[in-house]
């Protein structure tokens, strides 16, 4: 643990996570130096600061955000820092008690028994069709089936957004690791704080693809053709799947 002091570098040490679990291959960049690090695989980093100085954060899967550095947090060993997904919105499910308007509280007085036939309606004797729309409990409350079916589909993609985001942060990583860092740097580059961005960034020319099948040529050509457009001298890089 480092005492801050104001004026003095000091080396702040942090966890990123979301939901409890880490997030490896976050890009934290120092705002004020453009001094940029990732996020290790148990999702922990460190970077040098000043007091005052603010951290981006940030990762093509989740809401970018920004921590300032005080001399609160920067004396805390290991700060958690939590991440938001970008585009996960579940459906609300809306429960409902029904009520009649001759409805009156049992406590008080009985409800008095009006129906069609007592009020000599004429359409006494025609059966009501059921709205198959809604389910209802024997509580009285009621839930509509589009909004349930709604709820569930959103849980569902959202479970599978989660899993090709890993998916594809594995292969991303397999990428790098049988490239090395020295391709990177060396022939693409590519700063090494940079290279997950990159590979993020090349995301579009469906770069796991030809990992998958083992097309290296094809995949050495692609690193190489987007390296002279990666806009990578930018601190923010605005990256978008297809």
């Amino acid at each position: 643990m480092f005492t801050s002091t104001q004026g003095q570098i000091q080396l702040f040490k942090g966890k990123i996570i979301y939901e409890k679990e880490v997030i490896k291959d976050v890009h934290i960049v120092n705002k004020r130096t453009n001094h940029g690090t990732n996020s290790n695989d148990f999702g922990l980093f460190e970077i040098p600061v000043f007091v005052g100085d603010t951290l981006v954060i940030s990762h093509i899967n989740f809401m970018k955000k920004e921590v300032i550095v005080t001399e609160k947090n920067i004396n805390i060993e290991i700060l958690k820092i939590e991440l938001n997904a970008k585009t996960y919105e579940l459906e609300e499910i809306t429960l409902q008690k029904t009520k009649s308007i001759f409805y009156v509280d049992p406590e008080i007085l009985p409800p008095p028994i009006v129906n069609a036939k007592i009020l000599k309606l004429p359409y006494a004797n025609t059966k009501k069709n059921r709205n198959k729309n809604v389910i209802k409990f024997k509580s009285g409350s009621i839930i509509s089936i589009e909004n349930l079916t709604n709820t569930l589909n959103g849980n569902n993609r959202r479970k599978k957004q989660l899993q090709k985001m890993n998916y594809e942060d594995n292969k991303l990583a397999q990428i790098r690791k049988y490239f090395t860092n020295d391709f990177f740097i060396s022939d693409l580059n590519i700063n090494s704080d940079k290279i997950t961005i990159f590979l993020n960034y090349c995301l579009k020319k469906n770069i796991i693809t030809h990992y998958n099948n083992k097309d290296k040529l094809g995949l050495t050509a692609i690193l190489i053709k987007e390296s002279r457009t990666f806009p990578q001298d930018k601190t923010e890089i605005s990256l978008k799947k297809q």
